[in-house]
């Protein structure tokens, strides 16, 4: 899928964006880098390590927030969707004291996520929902990922 501009970025929740919340700057990363709603995987695996590189790439780190599986029989769990985040996508404060530690916000309240879902009929995983705005400064030279 070759993408023009970005145009496919949605506000997964009912209430607005803060107006700090901000698109990346993609200048270092192709077209067919940058993830949009209806793209689509020949699996799971694929799509996660789709935006794990996209991660990277623009400056963030990402987790695995959930995954649902098929209403099946335990032996044959079968994934059906999954949304995977920026990895401090709440909001807490530290627990280290402030005189020790400057750092003290360890999650942002950021919206970056994608959300994939299995297409049964064309065995493949669609992108069906995307957040690609932040609320906080993301650099590449800082993300750290395991």
């Amino acid at each position: 899928m070759k993408v023009d501009e970005i145009t496919d970025v949605i506000v997964t929740r009912k209430d607005e964006l803060d107006s700090r919340h901000e698109l990346l700057d993609h200048s270092e990363v192709s077209g067919e880098e940058i993830p949009v709603i209806g793209m689509s995987f020949g699996s799971l695996p694929l799509a996660q390590t789709f935006y794990l590189n996209y991660a990277k790439k623009v400056g963030f780190v990402t987790k695995i927030r959930n995954t649902n599986f098929d209403k099946t029989p335990k032996e044959s769990k079968i994934p059906v969707n999954q949304s995977i985040h920026y990895t401090r996508e709440g909001y807490r404060e530290s627990l280290v004291n402030a005189t020790t530690w400057t750092n003290r916000i360890t999650a942002t309240r950021c919206r970056a996520m994608m959300y994939v879902m299995l297409d049964k009929e064309k065995d493949s995983w669609v992108v069906s929902r995307l957040e690609l705005r932040h609320s906080h400064p993301c650099s590449a030279k800082k993300a750290v990922h395991s």
